[in-house]
């Protein structure tokens, strides 16, 4: 019993004061990234500005685009929230990026700089093809 004791408070006090054992780390910089190592955590929704991740097996690596500046539309129109209730795009126009697109617009490239993307939808949306793997996390943070 006392073998036992002595382990529990090894591992549960001990160990982690000295560094022993593995602690989820403070977001922190990789690259052009803000690196989440805490997986009981989702990277934070930020308003005004969208958000794009890889993931490798320990960590989620995020990339944070501002909407464009809030503006009179060119027919008058007023700007309307997309999809995601983030930004605030003209009619027939998809914010993607921080970029904004017209309406059936392609070959816009994807957040993971690999895929192609389109511009689509009666409320517009960028939508991006699969086809393929999205790059290791060194690779997406450095554009």
């Amino acid at each position: 019993m006392t073998r036992v004791t002595v382990l529990f408070v090894c591992v549960v006090f001990i160990l982690p004061m000295a560094g022993a054992l593995p602690r989820y780390a403070k977001p922190m910089w990789h690259g052009k990234c803000v690196k989440y190592c805490n997986a009981k955590k989702q990277p934070p929704r930020v308003s005004g500005y969208q958000v794009g991740c890889v993931s490798d097996r320990d960590c989620t690596y995020c990339k944070f685009y501002s909407c464009p500046e809030f503006s009179v539309c060119g027919n008058g129109e007023v700007p309307r929230p997309d999809r995601s209730k983030i930004c605030m795009p003209c009619p027939g126009e998809c914010l993607y990026l921080g970029e904004t697109y017209a309406v059936g617009e392609t070959g816009i490239m994807s957040m993971d700089t690999v895929n192609r993307c389109v511009c689509r939808g009666f409320i517009p949306e960028v939508v991006c093809q699969k086809k393929i793997p999205r790059p290791p996390p060194d690779v997406f943070c450095e554009y």
